[in-house]
This record gives structure tokens, C-alpha cells and sequence, in this order.
């Protein structure tokens, strides 16, 4: 019998050859020696015995008898050669007893290279083991500037905290996702329990990935992670394979987008061209729409609730009865899927989620509901079903910031921002380089509202500072005097300028999309492609309002500029722009793309502050930020880096 398997591994292993030497391809086993030239020197760390993927033992550790295998560890010396008999031998004997002596491999970079055992490794192939014991010793890699490396890097503190050596990401930022997915931070010691569970909830999933999706070329791990983020790990831990099957084909799609890698596109005006008669035949038009929206807070109590449901009113005021609206306030992250399956069950087939923190229920609801269009109000959202939509604020920042700097006598200017997270430092920088237009010796002093215990007003006041620029927008139950930019005059706040966020120009527009079947069109147009919605003063979105109090000669230069940017014939980001340490971040007369607009982790020159950590922010804010917040999502954000169109 053992002769027969040989026979059978030794013509599937000269096929092998043979194809990958007409390929061009080596068509032996890899070697680290010759991978990894200074092998000898490298350091290294002693594992110890582990349970090793057969998928990932790839090579032999030295040149040896590199030519007795194929590429994939299957004999090549002929079946009546010495070397077949003891392969045979071996075979009866891990029959009968079992692989009683483990390999010795060298890890590099999550591959395993053989420095003992290649027979032993064939063998298990060939009874299509899925793992193999090895006593493991690890090369570490030379440092280097590169996704691989970053991402290794990444592993080994996963590694360390829970010895689980199958779940291998492909971007930066995944080992960090997994943690939040399953409740867990780094550096927090995994349990035998929780490390069991996964284990199980990952091989069923491959079970169900490699039938249902067997042609995709996302690997296993990076479509777990997907997976358990859109239905939770929670849930996941509890279906059978033939339950995941079912839920992976309902997020096909995301699949499709995560499996194209490619760029987000940067929508900066929706869609209203009808589409052409097939188009209209095969996705016909509603002649009306019932549109939900969700807010975490009132509008009452929160100025941004506020200015959506404005934009809400204005938007059923002006389609009439062909659109009906309904809010629902004051839904919290733990209520918010139930919230929206209950819309979706009276009938409400677009859903708006006003918040950031909505994102994962979004996501859950639309693989339950695919016939339904969800949006989220975020920026970076990389999914195809679910639409993020924002507003370019950063564009009346600027404006302000060139009144700030205008009237600062004593060059030093406030700034005060609430949460960390993309879109801020965006912001923040057009509101210093406006400040720079009208006064280059102007500094922007950053301080954030969100730091516990901590008053950003007293903060700036006792730096001498009296012109401010805070929270954008106020609510009939807010303070309204301490909001857009300010002056502080006696111990009393002066109105100089405020933003106007015009959500019912997005809202509009989408929903004329969805009525003319451009929206449908749109989708299809970009199936690989997460969509985001991202407009500004061009689309009279974004707007400014400023008070009687500033000077008559500096209203005709916000006038004036007002105009300019939004016919775009004056862009706030154009180089050269320098960070905080004078490292040049943007080249001199280069426009900066709305994409790296969006990315910017960093502060202008003329900023004096820092953007703060996860730990250092109250209660409120952490939810956010853990969702979006700069530090988190960087290698996440940059992968899904939008286009725009």
C-alpha cells in the first residue's frame, strides 16, 4: 500500500516539475539559505514545539537534498530507489503509530523551512494533514520600509499574546481589528478558552470560504476578519459552516471589494442623470422613497442632530409626497441594529445613520437587507453596500482661519476640537494655513474638549488667547454664544463667523439619485469599489456665515474667497506644506489630492498642540475613536484611501 502512495506522490510530483520547468519556475523546494544569504548571522528566537500549518512549511533550510522534492514537498527519486523504500517505511509507520518525532523548521516571515524532516513533511502531505509538530526556531528578518515588514512586526506582537501562528494578514492594522472584534487590546495574555474558540470558529469559516468562494484570491484569514467584523465575533462563534455559507454569499460583495484592493471613490456630487432604457428596465426606478433617519443624539441637546434633522425637514419639504421621512433620536451603539431592523420592517428602504458609530450595525443590517440602501455619516467606511457621506468642512475652516489670523493682534490664535479622529486634522490645518494667508506670524494653539477633566476655554485664556474658533454648530438648548469662531471680550464671547453644515444639499442629491435610478447605476458602475459621498461649498453643502462685527475690508476678502473656493479655482491645500517638525509633507505649487486630505495624521507647522491617544480621551469620546480615530485606523484608512470622481 505504501508503495502504491509513493507511485502515485512520485507522478504527481514529476507533473509538478516538469510544468514549473516549462513555467520557468524552480522546480524544487525553496531555500532559506539562499533566500536569506547572512542566515547564519541572523538573530533568532527559540519557539519551541509547535503545531505548524502544513500550508506554511514551503522549503528546506539548506541546499541538501533540495532536488529529492518537488515544490510542494512530493518525491521525485524514482520508486525504486533507497529514498522510496524509506518514505514508504515511514508512511506504514505514521499509519500505525502516528508522527511519533517532530521536524525541526526555521520560521521566517511566517514561512517554515525544513532543517529536519523533509520525508516526514512529504509524508503528512500526502495523508493531507493540515498541521505538522515541529520544534520551531525563528529567523528575525532584517529591518526594512516595507508592508511586509510592518505587518510581521504586527504578527509578533499577536504572537506573543496568544501563540496562534495560522491567522496571517496581508495589511497593516488587521492584528489590531481582530483584537477589537473579539473584546481583546494588545498586550492582554489570550485564555486557552478563547484561543480553543477561535481556532474552531477560523476552520469552520475555511470550511465555508474554500466551498462557497473557492475561486477568490483573498486568503482565508483576511476574509475571516472581514467576516467576523460585519456579523461579530460573538455570533460567528456559534454558526455551523453551512450557516456561514449562507452569510458569506450575502456579503459577496464586500468580498469583491476587499479582493480588488482598490481605492474608495470620492463622490463630490450624486448622480441625477437617469440611467439608459436597459439600465431602467432592469433596475426600475421608485416613483417614492422612505427614508429613515438615525440620530444618536436630539437634536435638541446636540448641535450636529441638529443641523441633520434641518437638512431632514428641508429634504421632505421639497420632494413632497414623493418622499416620506421619520427620525428616530437618541439611539444608542447597543440599540442601533435592532433600531434600523425595525425601520426596514415598516417599510423604510433608505436608511441614513447620522453617526460614525452606527458603522457596524450598518454593515450587519445591509448583508441581512441587500435589497435596502444604507448609508453611514463617516468618512473611510470601505464598503460597498453601506455609502459613508461627509462634508468637506475643511474648506470654511480655511476661511475662518484667515479671519482668525486677520484679527489676532497678538499673533496667537485657539482652536478647539473634540475627537481625534479622520477628517479633524484636515481641519484643523486649513483653519492654521488660513490663519497664515492673512498673518504668516500667526500660531494656532490646539486644545480638545474631550480630555477629562480638562477646561480647553480657562487653558486658552490663561495663554492670553481671545480669539477662538470651537464647536461648529449649536443647538436650541447650547450655549450658542461659545460656538464658530469667537472673540472673548470681558469675559464675554463675541460672535465673529460660524460654518453652515447644508446636509439637505447631500441629502437631496441622493435621494434625486435614487429617484432617477442613477443611484442603482452607480453602485453597478463601481461594484469592486467602496462609495463615498463627499461634498462642499461647490454644491453650496458647506457655507459660511459671518457676523457684522468683522472689518468691512475683511468680509471682501472672505468674499472673495468664498467664491474661489467654491467655483475650485482656489484650493486650501497646495504646497509646500510642513508638519510640526519641518518635514516637508507636501511639495512646493503640488495640490494635495482629496484622498490625503482626508489622511492627514499629522499638524501644520504653525499648530502648537498634539493630537491626543486613545487613553488620554474621556468616556464619550472613546467609542468614536476606537471606531475612527487617527492612530487606530492608519494602515486601515490608508488601504482604503479614496478616488475621487
Amino acid at each position: 500500500m505504501a508503495a502504491n502512495e509513493y507511485f502515485e506522490a512520485w507522478k504527481k510530483g514529476t507533473r509538478e516539475a516538469h510544468l514549473r520547468h516549462i513555467q520557468g519556475k524552480d522546480p524544487y523546494l525553496p531555500v532559506l539559505a539562499e533566500i536569506v544569504p547572512d542566515l547564519n548571522k541572523r538573530p533568532q528566537a527559540v519557539l519551541g514545539l509547535c503545531q505548524v500549518p502544513m500550508e506554511l512549511v514551503v522549503g528546506t533550510a539548506t541546499k541538501g537534498r533540495t532536488a529529492a522534492f518537488s515544490n510542494s514537498f512530493l518525491p521525485l527519486l524514482e520508486p525504486e530507489s533507497e529514498f522510496a523504500m524509506k518514505w514508504s517505511d515511514l508512511y506504514d509507520g505514521i499509519l500505525e503509530d502516528g508522527l511519533r518525532q517532530p521536524i525541526k523548521a526555521l520560521e521566517y516571515y511566517n514561512h517554515y523551512y525544513v532543517v529536519e524532516g523533509n520525508k516526514r513533511v512529504s509524508v503528512m502531505r500526502q495523508l493531507d494533514s493540515l498541521t505538522i509538530e515541529a520544534e520551531v526556531t525563528r529567523i528575525i528578518p532584517e529591518k526594512e520600509d516595507s508592508v511586509r515588514y510592518h505587518v510581521y512586526n504586527e504578527f509578533l506582537s499577536f504572537y506573543k499574546d496568544t501563540k496562534i501562528n495560522y491567522i496571517l494578514f496581508t495589511h497593516e492594522g488587521a492584528y489590531a481589528r481582530l483584537r477589537t472584534a473579539v473584546g481583546m487590546t494588545e498586550g492582554e495574555k489570550w485564555t486557552d478558552e478563547l484561543i480553543s474558540d477561535i481556532h474552531s470558529c477560523y476552520y469552520r469559516f475555511q470550511q465555508a470560504y474554500l466551498k462557497e468562494e473557492s475561486k477568490r484570491r483573498l486568503s482565508v484569514s483576511d476574509a475571516f476578519l472581514l467576516y467576523i467584523e460585519i456579523y461579530s465575533y460573538e455570533d460567528a462563534s456559534k454558526k455551523t459552516p453551512n450557516e456561514m455559507i449562507r452569510d458569506i454569499a450575502k456579503i459577496r460583495s464586500e468580498y469583491t471589494v476587499a479582493e480588488a484592493s482598490k481605492p474608495a471613490v470620492l463622490i463630490s456630487q450624486p448622480s441625477e442623470e437617469k440611467p439608459g432604457i436597459l439600465q431602467s428596465v432592469l433596475h426600475r426606478p421608485p416613483k417614492t422613497v422612505k427614508c429613515a433617519f438615525v440620530y444618536n443624539s436630539s437634536p435638541e441637546r446636540s448641535g450636529w442632530t441638529y443641523w441633520h434633522e434641518l437638512g431632514r425637514k428641508a429634504t421632505e419639504e421639497t420632494f413632497g409626497a414623493q418622499v416620506e421621512t421619520i427620525a428616530k433620536s437618541d439611539v444608542s451603539m447597543a440599540d442601533a441594529e435592532s433600531v434600523i431592523e425595525s425601520l426596514i420592517a415598516d417599510g423604510y428602504t433608505t436608511i441614513f445613520a447620522a453617526s460614525p458609530v452606527f458603522l457596524d450595525a450598518c454593515i450587519l443590517e445591509s448583508a441581512q437587507h441587500p435589497e435596502v440602501r444604507i448609508l453611514n455619516c463617516s468618512l473611510l467606511a470601505s464598503y460597498h453596500k453601506v455609502r459613508s457621506y461627509y462634508l468637506r468642512i475643511y474648506e470654511a475652516k480655511f476661511i475662518l482661519g484667515a479671519i482668525a489670523g486677520a484679527m489676532a493682534d497678538n499673533n496667537k490664535i485657539g482652536y478647539i476640537a473634540d475627537y481625534p479622529i479622520y477628517g479633524v486634522p484636515a481641519s484643523i490645518n486649513a483653519f492654521a494655513a488660513g490663519a497664515q494667508l492673512t498673518n504668516p506670524r500667526s500660531k494656532v494653539y490646539l486644545d480638545w474638549s474631550t480630555l477629562p477633566g480638562h477646561n480647553p476655554e480657562e487653558a486658552l485664556a490663561a495663554k492670553g488667547i481671545t480669539i477662538i474658533s470651537s464647536r461648529d454648530i449649536s443647538a436650541p438648548l447650547l450655549d450658542a454664544r461659545t460656538f464658530g469662531l469667537y472673540e472673548m471680550q470681558e469675559g464675554k464671547a463675541r460672535n465673529l463667523a460660524m460654518p453652515v453644515w447644508n446636509w439637505s444639499k447631500l441629502y437631496q442629491g441622493i435621494i434625486r439619485s435614487i429617484l432617477t435610478g442613477a443611484y442603482s447605476e452607480e453602485g453597478e458602475a463601481h461594484a469592486d469599489r467602496a462609495m463615498n459621498y463627499y461634498m462642499g461649498m461647490s454644491t453650496d453643502a458647506i457655507d459660511l456665515f459671518c457676523s457684522s462685527r468683522i472689518p468691512a475690508r475683511l468680509k471682501r476678502l472672505v468674499d472673495l474667497l468664498h467664491e474661489r473656493i467654491r467655483t475650485e479655482s482656489f484650493l486650501p491645500f497646495v504646497g509646500p506644506i510642513y508638519d510640526q517638525e519641518r518635514t516637508l509633507r507636501v511639495e512646493p505649487d503640488v495640490v494635495l489630492a482629496p484622498q490625503d486630505i482626508i489622511l492627514m495624521d499629522y499638524l501644520a507647522d504653525n499648530v502648537v498642540g498634539s493630537i491626543p491617544k486613545l487613553d488620554q480621551l474621556n468616556a464619550t469620546a472613546t467609542s468614536l475613536v476606537t471606531l475612527q480615530g487617527i492612530r487606530a485606523a492608519t494602515s486601515a484608512a490608508a488601504d482604503a484611501a479614496p478616488e475621487s470622481v
